[in-house]
C-alpha cells in the first residue's frame, strides 16, 4: 500500500474524529444550561422527540454517508459518479418527503403513544429535517469516498453549533416565561432543521466549487452496484443507530413501565430525563468508532484494492477497540463525578454506569458491520440479529423497569446489544482471525481497562474521604483523574505490548508516543 494512501486514510479519520468530537462535546455542554434551566421534566420533554432527530442524524452524518462512500469509491470515474449522485437524490428526495408527510400527519399518535400528546408540535418540527437528507447524506458520501472528510467535518460542526444556539435561546426564553415547556421543546428541535441548512449550503458550496461537469448528461454512464447493495444499506443504518433504536422503544415505553411500578408520572418523567442524561455521553464515546468506519468503508472495494488495504484496516479496528475500552472504562469509574460535573448532582449515577457499556459494545458491533459488510450471504442473518435484539429490549424493559426503574433500562439495553455481539461473533467465529481479533488482545485490552478503572476509581474513593462531591469538587477530580487514567492506560497497553508501533502511530501524536515510551515494532 503506498503511504500516501495510509497518510490520507489517517488524516482523513482524525479530521472527522476531531470535528465530530468537538460537536459530541458542544451537544455535552447544551445539555448542561438546558437541564439546568428547564429540569429533569424539561429536560425529558425536549429529549422524548431526541430519537427521531436520531434518526435524521444517521441518515444524514453516518450511516448512510458511510455506506455511500463504499459505493461512490467502486466507480471507475467522475461521469459514474456523476450519475451515481444524481440518482441517489432522487431517491433519498422521495424518501424523504414520504417520511416528513408521515410524520407530520401523524404526530398527534405518536405524541399520544409516547404518553405525552402535547409532544406533537416537537415531532412536527424536527420532521421537517428529513427533507434535508438527500443533500446531507449523497454529498458527504461523495466527498468521503475520495477520503475528503474536510467538508463532512465543517458542515457537521456548523449545523450543530447553530442547532445548539437555537435550544439555548428555547431554554432562555422559558426561563423568562415567554414560553412554555412544549414551545421550549419545539423552539429547541428546530435547531436541527436550520442547522441543517447551514450544513446543505456549505456541502453545495463545496461541491460546486470542485465538480464543474455534474449537469452533462449522464444516461449512457453505466453504475457499477454490488449485489445486495439495498440489504447492507439498512443494515449499516440501522447498526449505526443502534443506541437511537433502543432510545425510541425507552420513549414508548419508560413512563408506563416506570408508573406501573407505582410511581406517579411527573416523578416518572423526571426520572426519564435522568436517564437520558446518558445520551450525550454514549455519543461522545461512540464518535470515534464511526469515524474510523467513515474511512474504512470506501477501501472496502472488491479483489485486489481490499487485499491491499488489509493491513491498514486491521490497524484501525483494532486501535479503535482499544480506544473504546478506555472510554468506556474511564467513564464507568468517575461517573458519579462526570454526572455532578455535567448535571449539578449524582442521580442516578449507577444506571448510567451500567449503560456507558454500550460504548464498547456498539462500537465493537459498528466494527464488525462495517469490515463485514461485503459479506453479502450473511447480511440477512445480521438484520435478523438486529431485530431479535430489539424483541429482547423490549422484553426486558418490561421485566427490569418496574423492579429496577431506570438502571433496568439501562440492562435491558446493555443486555441487548451484548446479544448483537454474541451473534455476529457466531456468525463469523471461524473469520474473526482477518482482523486480528485474537483472544489475547482482547484479554489483554479488557484487562487494562479493568485495571485502569478500578485504580481510578480507588483514588477517586479516597479523595472523597477528605473532599464532599459537589459541582465544583467534581470538576477538580476529573481534570486531576482523567489524566491519570490516560497515563495509567497507556502504560498497561505499552507494557503488555497490545499495539504494534505503526498502530500506536495511528493516534494523534502517536509518532512521539512511541519514542516516549520506546515502543519497538
Amino acid at each position: 500500500m503506498k503511504r500516501e494512501t495510509v497518510s490520507r486514510a489517517v488524516r482523513g479519520t482524525w479530521v472527522l474524529t476531531i470535528a465530530s468530537l468537538f460537536s459530541e462535546f458542544l451537544s455535552a455542554v447544551y445539555r448542561i444550561p438546558l437541564q439546568n434551566i428547564v429540569g429533569d421534566r424539561g429536560y425529558f420533554i425536549y429529549q422524548q422527540v431526541y430519537p427521531i432527530y436520531g434518526i435524521f442524524s444517521v441518515l444524514a452524518l453516518t450511516g448512510l454517508p458511510v455506506v455511500l462512500s463504499k459505493t461512490f469509491a467502486q466507480q471507475e470515474n467522475d461521469a459514474a459518479k456523476n450519475r451515481l449522485l444524481k440518482l441517489t437524490f432522487v431517491i433519498l428526495l422521495a424518501i424523504s418527503i414520504g417520511a416528513t408527510a408521515v410524520l407530520w400527519g401523524a404526530s398527534r399518535y405518536i405524541a399520544s403513544f409516547m404518553g405525552d400528546p402535547s409532544l406533537y408540535l416537537e415531532i412536527r418540527t424536527v420532521s421537517l429535517a428529513f427533507l434535508l437528507v438527500p443533500f446531507e447524506a449523497s454529498l458527504r458520501g461523495l466527498f468521503q469516498s475520495d477520503l475528503i472528510m474536510e467538508p463532512s467535518a465543517i458542515s457537521q460542526v456548523l449545523e450543530q453549533f447553530i442547532r445548539i444556539v437555537l435550544i439555548i435561546v428555547a431554554a432562555v426564553m422559558f426561563s423568562k416565561s415567554t414560553i412554555n415547556l412544549y414551545q421550549m421543546g419545539a423552539l429547541a428541535n428546530s435547531g436541527s432543521f436550520f442547522g441543517g441548512i447551514v450544513a446543505v449550503v456549505v456541502l453545495l458550496f463545496t461541491f460546486f466549487k470542485k465538480e464543474r461537469n455534474f449537469f452533462q448528461k449522464t444516461n449512457s454512464v453505466n453504475v457499477k452496484l454490488e449485489k445486495g447493495l439495498g440489504l447492507e444499506i439498512i443494515l449499516i443504518i440501522f447498526f449505526t443507530g443502534i443506541t437511537i433504536f433502543y432510545q425510541f422503544i425507552d420513549s414508548f415505553s419508560m413512563l408506563r413501565l416506570l408508573m406501573r411500578s407505582g410511581m406517579p408520572l411527573n416523578q416518572a418523567e423526571i426520572m426519564k430525563g435522568v436517564f437520558d442524561r446518558a445520551q450525550p455521553l454514549i455519543q461522545l464515546g461512540i464518535v470515534i468508532s464511526l469515524s474510523f468506519i467513515s474511512t474504512i468503508m470506501p477501501q472496502l472495494r472488491q479483489g485486489q484494492q481490499s487485499e491491499k488495504n488489509k493491513s491498514l484496516i486491521n490497524s484501525m479496528v483494532r486501535v479503535c477497540i482499544v480506544l473504546a475500552i478506555a472510554e468506556t472504562a474511564g467513564l464507568i469509574a468517575l461517573m458519579p463525578d462526570v454526572n455532578t460535573m455535567l448535571f449539578t448532582d449524582s442521580t442516578g449515577s449507577v444506571a448510567l454506569a451500567i449503560y456507558m457499556c454500550s460504548i464498547f459494545f456498539v462500537s465493537t458491533i459498528n466494527l464488525l458491520i462495517a469490515v463485514t459488510s461485503g459479506d453479502a450471504s450473511k447480511n440477512f442473518a445480521k438484520l435478523l440479529i438486529f431485530i431479535f435484539s430489539l424483541i429482547i429490549k423490549i422484553g426486558l424493559n418490561i421485566i427490569l423497569i418496574p423492579r429496577f426503574h431506570i438502571s433496568g433500562a439501562a440492562l435491558a439495553t446493555v443486555g441487548s446489544e451484548i446479544v448483537i455481539l454474541i451473534g455476529l461473533i457466531l456468525i463469523y467465529r471461524r473469520d474473526l482471525e482477518f482482523l486480528s481479533l485474537s483472544w489475547d488482545f482482547m484479554v489483554k485490552s479488557l484487562s487494562s481497562g479493568l485495571i485502569m478503572a478500578l485504580s481510578v476509581r480507588a483514588l477517586e474513593q479516597f479523595t472523597l474521604h477528605f473532599i464532599e462531591l459537589t459541582r465544583g469538587t467534581s470538576v477538580l477530580i476529573n481534570l486531576i483523574l482523567i489524566p491519570v487514567g490516560i497515563l495509567i492506560f497507556v502504560f498497561l497497553i505499552a507494557h503488555l505490548k497490545i499495539l504494534k508501533k505503526s498502530e500506536w502511530e495511528i493516534l494523534p501524536l502517536g509518532a512521539k508516543i512511541t519514542k516516549f515510551i520506546k515502543v519497538e515494532e
